[in-house]
């Protein structure tokens, strides 16, 4: 197998430029990786072998740059398959291109694959109407639900890879995958021709195997958004002056001591950066319900939709109308108890607390005003298959920017027992970038061989 994909994209930029590589044989090295472990660990819907290399041809003819890219199967691509990984929309193609796409044609990215994912976003674990294995062990969940981006990344079969991030989809797997995910702030990247879990919580979201791809990728897909309204705010921090750096009661989350000793090497590595230290209690737990009360309202409106009438299986032989929605109208387990507690819960007055949100939204705020950025862990532990309390705190540290639209990025945490395990960042609204150029100042004085410019 070749590892031209795990080199940074400015590596291969530049290797282009000087005509060491071409665009056809870094898209073939590509597309074959992704045909030897597609067979053994089926983490694609379907990919573009004839197309794809037929747009390096012409980019070569050009000399111009194309650099290879996979998409979670959420976003609309014309004439091609949308299904989201569900029997409900297993034949449906699109009719347009999203916005997201518009914008990766316009900068020349070739598009090799859509990758698989959990039914309709919905769920933590990866084995939600699939069953994906995580490359350094098989026994163990690769998190979810952009499991099939984030593999397609951690075996070195793409450069750059786009998902969504409702409450923790791109970073739960990327740290358990050993790879980077980045969330921006809420309403940065257009989500037009998106299918839609959560409209309050739903983020399309950068996977990459550095930091540095990272900022490459945002400052592209970074535009004025005209259906979310957001306001961009270009501040920067100064990192050689000392800057504040917020750690939350670390020490009762972990659990085991191996866990607890990697987080404080990390600790040490900020205070050689000239980081001050503060520590901070917060209540994770009281964020589960404010969390599954916004998503299962939100699942519910948005797969309304989905009748049964307009998408579907079409049977020829039905009894009634009734019985025509009841074959074609076919979910999961997990989306089903997702739709009944949405149901459930726009009957029961005063479910969603205003004064909860408010109450965490000061937390956070008295947080950040006490420092720049928030260390937190990313998972409290790798989980089996065999268990089944995953779903319930595989994502207790991660639905707080979705929930109050902070920018966070995953990074390397480091291995336990040969397993990866990953770390995030926080920062304030609208602090993408010095989030981004945190992190990599932390991958340079990490990783000695990683270059920072």
């Amino acid at each position: 197998m070749n590892f031209l994909c795990k080199l940074s994209v400015k590596k291969i930029i530049l290797l282009i430029k000087n005509k060491k590589i071409s665009n056809y044989e870094l898209t073939k090295c590509c597309l074959n990786n992704l045909i030897k472990i597609n067979k053994k660990n089926t983490f694609i819907v379907d990919f573009f072998f004839k197309e794809s290399l037929n747009f390096a041809n012409k980019l070569d003819k050009k000399n111009s740059i194309s650099i290879p890219i996979s998409i979670k199967n959420i976003f609309s691509l014309k004439k091609k398959k949308l299904t989201s990984n569900s029997n409900i929309l297993k034949n449906f193609k699109t009719k347009y291109n999203s916005d997201i796409i518009k914008i990766l044609k316009k900068n020349k990215f070739n598009i090799l694959s859509i990758d698989i994912l959990d039914e309709f976003c919905l769920g933590s674990s990866g084995i939600n109407n699939s069953c994906l294995k995580n490359l350094y062990n098989k026994k163990i969940l690769t998190g979810g639900s952009s499991s099939g981006s984030c593999l397609n990344i951690s075996y070195g079969c793409n450069l750059l890879s786009l998902g969504s991030d409702t409450g923790g989809s791109v970073r739960t797997p990327s740290s358990f995958c050993n790879i980077i995910g980045f969330k921006p702030t809420n309403a940065i990247f257009s989500r037009n021709g998106m299918i839609p879990y959560s409209s309050l919580l739903d983020n399309c979201s950068i996977i990459t195997n550095y930091a540095e791809d990272c900022k490459f990728m945002f400052n592209i897909l970074k535009y004025k958004n005209l259906d979310l309204l957001s306001n961009i705010k270009n501040i920067f921090l100064n990192f050689k002056k000392k800057k504040k750096i917020l750690i939350l009661n670390y020490k009762e989350f972990f659990s085991s001591n191996e866990l607890k000793l990697l987080f404080e090497k990390i600790i040490k590595n900020f205070e050689e950066l000239n980081f001050i230290i503060i520590n901070e209690n917060v209540n994770f737990y009281s964020l589960l319900n404010l969390y599954n009360s916004i998503s299962s309202k939100d699942f519910y409106s948005n797969t309304c939709k989905f009748d049964g009438i307009k998408y579907g299986f079409n049977k020829l032989f039905y009894k009634n109308i009734n019985d025509y929605i009841k074959l074609n109208r076919v979910f999961s387990k997990d989306c089903k108890n997702k739709i009944i507690k949405g149901n459930h819960f726009f009957f029961i007055k005063n479910n969603f607390n205003d004064l909860e949100f408010k109450n965490i939204k000061k937390i956070f705020e008295n947080c950040f005003n006490k420092s720049n950025f928030i260390l937190i862990p990313t998972n409290l532990d790798y989980f089996k298959f065999k268990n089944n309390i995953y779903s319930e705190y595989i994502d207790l540290f991660t639905m707080v920017s979705n929930i109050l639209g902070y920018p966070t990025i995953n990074l390397k945490l480091g291995f336990i027992n040969h397993i990866p395990i990953g770390f995030q960042i926080i920062s304030n609204k609208n602090y993408d970038l010095d989030l981004l150029n945190l992190s990599i100042l932390y991958e340079s004085f990490n990783f000695k061989n990683y270059v920072f410019s």
